[in-house]
């Protein structure tokens, strides 16, 4: 922490000096203009440039050669969520990765491959923050879990729909990411929080609200697939406990979106009853593949809870 003294500088104004080590980090010289941001009652920020899109200047090489391709996805996925503006992949194994380090990048949100060679993938960001909703991403975030919860029953009626939940889920994990690296991005440059017109406080709401979305609709997705080969007997105690999560679902995003405190905390306490209604189902069928479908509905019913505390503590962004 820097402590200065406000010296006055005219009728209206006072000045501070500002750190050397923050001048030379930012290549600033007399004469340069620094922006001020009012982000508090209480406090201001100071950036050197007027650009939300400052990063896509970045650069990064990642090189795949001696790395598997959970190793080559993680390195990829931190340049995406920390604003990377082209991604170079190089490595002289790239021809034996190939397909999977393109199915990889199809996981991102406008992150297209510009040029390919035998030793080169470019891949460029392509976003642009100022066309991007906050709450509408996260309005298609939940609309495609919703479809993911109605149809996830439905397997136990025979109906072939996995393939499709599974897709769906892909698009919920590409959802997630656009809006962690876009919270980050408001987090680091307050000219981007500005202009999504989203506080620290609400970023990070935000991204725990994605976090739990992303995990139920994982849970869902792996729910939906153990129902496909469980027994048909215990068919109707399993889409009553189901439903039950699949209403505190639709009713805690209810609350979430008109700030509706009394119905998050009446989702909250539901949690306690979901929990002993999968208990009483183990009792009842007590088999090695019934407790793996108890613990992902018990998942998806604490995510469903965590929402409602979110919505409790924070409420929805503006």
């Amino acid at each position: 922490m820097h402590v200065r003294r406000l010296v006055k500088a005219g009728q209206a104004s006072h000045t501070v000096s500002l750190p050397k080590e923050w001048i030379v980090r930012n290549n600033l010289k007399k004469g340069d203009v620094v922006y001020i941001n009012e982000s508090g009652p209480a406090e201001l920020t100071l950036t050197p440039q007027l650009s939300s899109k400052a990063s896509q200047g970045m650069e990064k090489s990642i090189s795949i050669d001696n790395k598997d391709i959970a190793s080559i996805r993680r390195e990829v996925t931190s340049a995406y969520i920390n604003n990377v503006g082209t991604i170079n992949i190089i490595g002289k194994s790239l021809n034996e990765k190939t397909k999977e380090i393109r199915q990889i990048l199809d996981d991102f949100v406008a992150l297209e491959i510009t040029e390919q060679t035998s030793t080169r993938i470019q891949a460029k960001d392509l976003l642009n923050p100022d066309d991007i909703s906050i709450p509408n991403t996260i309005r298609r975030m939940d609309m495609i879990l919703r479809s993911i919860l109605a149809d996830s029953v439905k397997i136990m009626d025979g109906e072939e729909l996995y393939e499709s939940i599974h897709f769906r889920d892909a698009d919920v994990n590409r959802i997630y990411f656009l809006l962690f690296r876009l919270v980050r991005s408001a987090m680091d440059n307050p000219l981007v929080s500005a202009n999504f017109g989203i506080s620290n406080g609400e970023g990070l709401a935000t991204w725990y609200l994605a976090v739990n979305l992303e995990n139920m609709a994982d849970s869902s997705k792996n729910v939906s697939e153990l129902l496909k080969e469980s027994d048909k007997r215990h068919a109707e105690d399993i889409k009553k406990i189901y439903s039950q999560i699949e209403k505190s679902y639709l009713d805690v995003m209810k609350a979430y979106y008109k700030k509706d405190m009394s119905l998050a905390g009446e989702v909250s306490k539901g949690r306690a009853e979901v929990f002993e209604n999968c208990d009483a189902l183990l009792k009842k069928h007590p088999k090695y593949a019934l407790a793996r479908i108890v613990e992902g509905l018990k998942e998806m019913s604490t995510n469903t809870a965590n929402i409602a505390r979110i919505t409790m503590d924070m409420g929805p962004i503006s």
